[in-house]
């Protein structure tokens, strides 16, 4: 369940408004420093980035002291605009909100430079 929310996140996160109901009112994204709260400010931050490709290559997922909760960390490489391809890390929390449903409580995301 969690790499198919994640995939589905990384897939159309920056693109597309499909994203919206795995965010909610209480969603936090931390990206490349900057916070936005809520679903529709998540939403515009993302969109305002720009067109972007990702490769995954790295996937992990862990219990959260949450019951509720799971916790995922991925890496890849990131092509934003046609430019050449940056190393990104992102971390995510999804909280359950019932049986199979989830929510992406937190999000950060930052690219590696120098690597």
């Amino acid at each position: 369940m969690a790499v198919n929310i994640c995939s589905h996140f990384i897939t159309c996160a920056l693109t597309s408004p499909s994203l919206y109901p795995i965010q909610s009112d209480q969603s936090m994204l931390t990206f490349e420093g900057q916070q936005v709260q809520g679903a529709q400010n998540i939403l515009q931050k993302l969109k305002a980035v720009g067109p972007v490709k990702h490769n995954v290559k790295t996937t992990d997922i862990q219990p959260s002291s949450n019951p509720n909760a799971i916790v995922i960390f991925v890496t890849g490489a990131i092509q934003i605009g046609g430019d050449n391809p940056l190393h990104f890390c992102e971390f995510f929390q999804l909280v359950g909100t019932g049986p199979g449903q989830y929510y992406v409580h937190n999000c950060v995301f930052r690219l590696n430079y120098g690597l």
